[in-house]
C-alpha cells in the first residue's frame, strides 16, 4: 500500500491535535505527503529516505539536520503495515522533548493505517462485486460461463445455486428535506451518497446471507439476487415476507416509503437477467395499480401474470383490441367509468376480500 496524502494528511491534523507538536509523514521514497507544515509536502526527506533502506529509527539534532536534506530535529521511525516498511513518520523536535512520544505515535499511525488499508480493501471488494452483478444482469458474460463462475466464486460466491432477483425501489427518502437548505451540488451529492449507503446497509442487514447478491442498481434502485430452494415458491414467499418485515424496521427511521418486485426463477445463469427484468416490470406495473397512493411493499411478478403479458403486448395490438372489441357493445362506455373502475381495481388487488375492498377506498 502507497500512503497517499490525503491518508496522511488527514493522520497528521488528528495526531497535531492530540501531541500539539509538528507531525510529519514521508511515503516510501522519502517524500513528506503529510504534515502540519504544508510547505514541507511533496519535499524530499533524506533522513526518511535512509530509515527506509535500513529499517530502524532515527534520531536527528539541530547539528545533524543542518547535513541531511530536507530534515529538521527531531525523531523519526519506519511505519510498517503487514510486517513491510511504508513510510517514515516524524515528530519535530528536539530528540530529548519529543523522544517519550516516539512509540506512541508510530503505533498511532499504523493503526489508522491499517483502518484506511481495510476500508479500501472493502471498498475494492465492494465495487468488484457490484460490477460482477451488473454483468449477471446485462448479460456481459464475454469471458465465457466457466471463467465468469469462476470470477464470482473467487468473490465468494457459490454460483451453483439457484437464485431468483428482487428490485427495492425507493420512494421519498428523508434525505429531500436537505435539498432544501443546501445549495451546493457537492453537499447534495454528498446526502444522496450516504441515503444510498444507509439504505444498502439496511438491506444487507435484513437479507443476513453472504450468499444473497446485493448491488445498487440505480440512483434509489437495488437489487438482489436471492437464494431460492427450488420446487416451493410457497416457501419462497413466507421467507421473503419475514425478511421484509426486518427491513421495514430497519427503513423505518428514515421515513421512507419503498415497493420490492420479485421476479420468477429460470433456470441458468443467463435466466437471473429474465428475472431482474420481470421484478422491474412488477414494480412499474404497481406503480400503476396503487389505490389512493398506498405502496404495497412486495409483489411477485408470479402473482401478475396477466398484468405481465398485457405490459409486453406492444402498443399497437392493444389499440386494435380497443377498436375491434371493446368498442362494441357498450363495453366502452363501462370502462370510461371512473368511478367502478376504481372500485374493481381496489376489489382485485384486496384479493376479491370486500371488507378489505371498503377499507382501501375508505367507505
Amino acid at each position: 500500500m502507497e500512503i497517499t496524502h490525503a491518508y496522511a494528511q488527514n493522520i497528521v491534523e488528528k495526531t497535531i491535535k492530540i501531541l500539539g507538536r509538528n507531525i510529519n509523514i514521508m511515503n516510501s521514497l522519502g517524500i513528506i505527503v503529510g504534515s502540519g507544515d504544508k510547505k514541507r509536502i511533496d519535499t524530499y526527506h533524506q533522513g526518511a529516505a535512509e530509515i527506509i533502506k535500513t529499517g530502524e529509527a532515527m534520531e536527528i539534532t539541530t547539528e545533524q539536520a543542518n547535513g541531511l536534506e530536507g530534515a529538521k530535529p527531531g525523531v523519526n521511525l519506519p511505519i510498517f503495515l503487514n510486517e513491510r516498511i511504508v513510510g517514515v513518520v516524524g515528530i519535530t523536535g528536539e530528540p530529548e522533548e519529543v523522544r517519550p512520544f516516539g512509540q506512541l505515535l508510530k503505533i498511532s499511525v499504523e493503526t489508522m493505517l491499517k483502518q484506511f488499508y481495510l476500508s479500501e480493501q472493502l471498498r475494492m471488494e465492494q465495487n468488484a462485486k457490484e460490477l460482477y452483478i451488473s454483468d449477471i444482469l446485462n448479460g456481459n458474460f464475454q469471458e465465457g460461463i466457466e471463467m465468469f463462475i469462476t470470477k464470482g466464486e473467487v468473490l465468494g460466491y457459490n454460483m451453483s445455486l439457484p437464485r431468483i432477483a428482487l428490485v427495492i425501489k425507493i420512494h421519498d427518502f428523508d434525505g429531500s428535506q436537505n435539498r432544501d437548505t443546501m445549495k451546493l451540488e457537492d453537499k447534495i451529492e454528498l446526502v444522496e451518497q450516504k441515503r444510498r449507503e444507509k439504505i444498502l446497509n439496511c438491506i444487507k442487514i435484513a437479507f443476513n446471507n453472504p450468499q444473497h447478491m446485493i448491488s445498487y442498481s440505480g440512483s434509489s434502485t437495488y437489487v438482489v439476487l436471492f437464494v431460492i430452494k427450488k420446487g416451493n415458491i410457497g416457501i419462497v414467499k413466507k421467507q421473503l415476507r419475514e425478511i421484509v418485515k426486518v427491513f421495514r424496521e430497519k427503513v423505518e427511521r428514515y421515513s421512507t416509503n419503498y415497493r420490492i418486485g420479485v421476479g420468477s426463477y429460470y433456470p441458468e445463469l443467463a435466466g437471473l437477467r429474465r428475472s431482474y427484468k420481470e421484478a422491474i416490470k412488477a414494480i412499474q406495473i404497481l406503480d400503476k395499480k396503487s389505490v389512493d397512493e398506498k405502496l404495497p411493499e412486495l409483489v411477485f411478478a408470479s402473482d401478475m401474470s396477466l398484468e405481465m403479458m398485457l405490459a409486453n403486448t406492444p402498443e399497437e395490438i392493444i389499440q386494435i383490441y380497443k377498436s375491434q372489441v371493446i368498442a362494441k357493445d357498450g363495453a366502452e362506455d363501462f370502462l370510461n367509468d371512473i368511478k367502478l373502475i376504481k372500485t374493481l381495481n381496489a376489489y382485485f388487488w384486496s384479493n376479491m376480500n370486500i371488507s378489505r375492498t371498503a377499507e382501501e377506498l375508505k367507505v
